[in-house]
């Protein structure tokens, strides 16, 4: 899933490194060294996250 801008926020991480959140569920975030990285990071948790979710309810 590719993710819009206004899907997600960025932010550095004290250590270094930032992390990026899904603004829908702020439980799918993801750390990078780079902002990018943070990105693709979450858009994979995302996709991730989808995919449970759709197994679950076809579990249900």
């Amino acid at each position: 899933m590719k993710l819009n801008r206004n899907d997600y926020t960025v932010e550095a991480a004290a250590g270094g490194g930032f992390f990026a959140y899904f603004m829908n569920n702020v439980l799918c975030s993801a750390y990078g060294e780079t902002p990018d990285e943070a990105c693709e990071n979450l858009e994979q948790i995302v996709d991730d996250f989808i995919s449970d979710m759709y197994m679950v309810e076809e579990f249900v």
